[in-house]
């Protein structure tokens, strides 16, 4: 995002229960200090969505949003978390965190051929924002600018982007491995 944006908004594919203590958002700058401005409130509209208003002029960076809430129709607590960038490029430590954080809320399941996989165990998957009036949409899996709107196909796109996050992590890891091998070998 090339602006800081007000706030930042999630929409749920379930509604929220309206429970004091049971949803939440919360906005850090990377390894720093609160950026909300007030507290998370459910759309009384539209109950399945959520929103924080943020702190004007956030400084250049990275920000790390933190959510929860609990599902009205069954009442499944559910957590996730991603980030945004302000007037910033994520470099490749960022992008590592980043899909740290795309697991947050999934757990590993076996598949049926005996490899794990990540699974988001509540139908509850978020589509987020970080905007106001006249700032850019973030999507929950990327760090990068998307149109403000939210639409079913964003799901397809975030199952896509979350391989492609946990194949570069798989990567990332396989190759640290080959480093650290190869540096045994060398001492």
């Amino acid at each position: 995002m090339t602006t800081s944006p007000a706030r930042v908004d999630i929409a749920f594919s379930q509604e929220i229960q309206k429970i004091s203590g049971s949803y939440g958002i919360e906005v850090t700058r990377d390894r720093g200090a609160a950026v909300t401005n007030g507290p998370a409130v459910v759309d009384g509209s539209d109950r399945t969505k959520l929103s924080v208003p943020l702190q004007p002029d956030l400084a250049p960076g990275r920000y790390v949003v933190n959510w929860t809430n609990t599902s009205d129709a069954d009442g499944d607590p559910i957590e996730g978390a991603f980030s945004f960038y302000v007037n910033t490029q994520p470099n490749t430590v960022d992008l590592a965190n980043d899909a740290q954080l795309a697991q947050i809320g999934f757990e590993e399941v076996t598949t049926a051929a005996g490899t794990p996989s990540a699974v988001r165990t509540d139908a509850a998957a978020p589509a987020a924002t970080a905007g106001g009036t006249q700032s850019p949409a973030i999507s929950a899996a990327t760090p990068l600018p998307t149109s403000a709107s939210s639409t079913s196909s964003d799901s397809d796109s975030n199952t896509a982007l979350y391989a492609i996050v946990a194949l570069v992590v798989v990567a990332v890891l396989v190759g640290l491995g080959v480093w650290q091998y190869t540096m045994r070998l060398g001492a």
